[in-house]
C-alpha cells in the first residue's frame, strides 16, 4: 500500500515538472527555474522508496539514495529564492531593490552552507517501515528493521523549517495583496505533514512536498497567466 502511495507522489511531482518545464519554456520566469532541479529529484526520491520493495537492501539500492541526499542538502531551499521572485511577480515595490532579492539568496546559501558538512559526514541507514524498504539518515523505534539495530538520531531538519517558513510568508503575503491562498496553504500542508506527529508517523510528508511545490508552482501560473503567449524574462 505505501509503495504505491509513493509512487502516486512520483506522479503527482511529474506533473508538477512537466507543469513547470512548460511554463519555463514560455515564460523564461526566473521563480520556475530554481524548481526544477530539486523537483526532478523529488520525483527521484519517490520513485527509489516506492521501488525499495522490489530492489531490496543492497548497493543498487543505497546508491539510488545517496543523489537524494545531496540534491536536498544543495537545492532543498531553493523555494526561498523562488518566493522573493514570486514576489516581485507580484509586484510588490521593495523586491525592486536588488538587495532585497540579494536577501532571499542569502539566506539559501547560508542554509546550503550550513548543511555543506553533512556531505562528507553523513551515512544512510537501512530502515523498515510499513511496507518501505529504504535507506534512511535516522533510525528509530517506529523504522529499525530489527530489534537490535541500533538507533540513529537525525538532524535538526533547520533549512527545511526556514523554508516552509519562507513558503508561508510569500503566500500570506499573496493572498492579502492578490486574493491568491494557494501558495500559503501549500506551505501550511507541508509544515504539518512534517512536524505533526500522526500525519508524519504515515509519512506523509512527501505528501506535503506535492503541496508546497504544487502551491508555489500554480503562483507562478496565476502571476504570469497574461504573459503565456510570449516568452519574457523576470
Amino acid at each position: 500500500m505505501y509503495s504505491l502511495m509513493f509512487l502516486g507522489f512520483a506522479i503527482a511531482q511529474t506533473a508538477l515538472f512537466v507543469w513547470s518545464l512548460r511554463l519555463w519554456r514560455e515564460t523564461r520566469t526566473k521563480a520556475i527555474a530554481v524548481i526544477l532541479f530539486p523537483l526532478f529529484f523529488l520525483i527521484w526520491d519517490n520513485l527509489r522508496v516506492a521501488a525499495g520493495i522490489v530492489i531490496g537492501f543492497g548497493e543498487p539500492l543505497y546508491w539510488l539514495t545517496w543523489p537524494v541526499f545531496w540534491a536536498h542538502w544543495l537545492s532543498g531551499c531553493w523555494l526561498i529564492i523562488a518566493s522573493g521572485s514570486i514576489l516581485r511577480l507580484a509586484g510588490f515595490d521593495f523586491t525592486s531593490h536588488k538587495w532585497v532579492m540579494g536577501a532571499f539568496c542569502l539566506v539559501a546559501t547560508a542554509l546550503v552552507l550550513h548543511d555543506l558538512p553533512l556531505f562528507w559526514t553523513k551515512e544512510i541507514y537501512p530502515v523498515c517501515e510499513f511496507d518501505l524498504i529504504r535507506y534512511s539518515g535516522s533510525v528509530t523505534e517506529a523504522n529499525r528493521c530489527t530489534p537490535d539495530q541500533a538507533l540513529v538520531k537525525g538532524e535538526i531538519p533547520i533549512a527545511p523549517v526556514v523554508t516552509c517558513f519562507v513558503v508561508i510568508g510569500t503566500g500570506i503575503a499573496l493572498w492579502v495583496r492578490r486574493g491568491f491562498p494557494w501558495m500559503a496553504i501549500g506551505g501550511i500542508v507541508m509544515l504539518l505533514t512534517a512536524a505533526v506527529p500522526a500525519l508524519n508517523r504515515h509519512r506523509l510528508d512527501n505528501l506535503g512536498e506535492v503541496f508546497i511545490k504544487g502551491g508555489s508552482i500554480f503562483a507562478i501560473w496565476f502571476l504570469t497567466r497574461g504573459s503565456l503567449a510570449r516568452p519574457a524574462a523576470h
